[in-house]
C-alpha cells in the first residue's frame, strides 16, 4: 500500500494540501542571509583596507631611499640604478685586495688556515718548491676496460698448425677497387 510520505520527497508535508505552495513568505532568513552577506563583504572590505595601508607604508618607506625624479622624468621609464661613482668604487675594491695580499690573517681560524702576504709565499714556494703530490694508485679491484661483458671467458689465440709463414695472417686480404662492380 502507498503512504502519502512516498508520493514527496521531501517526506510529510506536515498540514500542507496538495498540489500547491504555501504563500507565506519567511522573511526572518531573508533578512539573516542579508546580514550576513552584507557583515561578510564589510569584514572583507575592512581587512583589505589594512593591507593597503602597509603597502602604502613599505613603497613610502622605500621611495624615501630612493632621490626623487624631477618633474620632466615623469613620464619617461626610469633608469636603472647603477654605480654612482665606479672608478671610486674599484679604486676602493684594489686598495682593500692590496690590504689583505700584503697582511697575515685568518681564512678559517677552526680549520688553521690562514693567509700570508704574496711575497712571503714566494720567497717560501722558491725555497721548498711545490709539494710533491703523490700519483693516485690504480684500483685493483675494478675491471680493466674492454668490450668483453664480465664473466665471460676469453679464449687465448691458437698457435697455427699448417705450414703458413708467420707474416701471414690467417684473416681474408681486402679486395681490391679494380675488381669489383658498383
Amino acid at each position: 500500500m502507498t503512504k502519502v510520505e512516498d508520493v514527496f520527497p521531501q517526506g510529510s508535508t506536515h498540514g500542507s494540501r496538495r498540489g500547491h505552495e504555501p504563500n507565506k513568505i519567511v522573511a526572518r532568513g531573508l533578512v539573516i542571509a542579508a546580514a550576513a552577506l552584507v557583515g561578510t563583504g564589510i569584514v572583507v572590505q575592512v581587512i583589505l583596507a589594512l593591507v593597503m595601508q602597509q603597502f602604502a607604508h613599505r613603497e613610502r618607506r622605500l621611495d624615501s631611499l630612493y632621490p626623487g625624479r624631477t618633474a620632466i622624468d615623469v613620464d619617461q621609464f626610469p633608469n636603472p640604478r647603477l654605480q654612482e661613482n665606479p672608478a671610486v668604487d674599484l679604486a676602493r675594491l684594489r686598495a682593500e685586495e692590496r690590504r689583505r695580499s700584503s697582511a697575515y690573517g685568518w681564512v678559517d681560524r677552526k680549520a688553521g688556515i690562514a693567509h700570508i702576504p704574496l711575497e712571503r709565499a714566494m720567497d717560501i714556494l722558491a725555497k721548498t718548491g711545490l709539494p710533491k703530490v703523490p700519483a693516485p694508485a690504480p684500483a685493483t679491484d675494478a675491471p680493466p676496460r674492454t668490450s668483453i661483458p664480465p664473466g665471460t671467458k676469453r679464449e687465448e689465440p691458437t698457435p697455427a698448425t699448417d705450414s703458413a709463414p708467420p707474416s701471414q695472417s690467417r684473416q681474408p686480404r681486402p679486395q681490391s677497387q679494380e675488381g669489383r662492380k658498383p
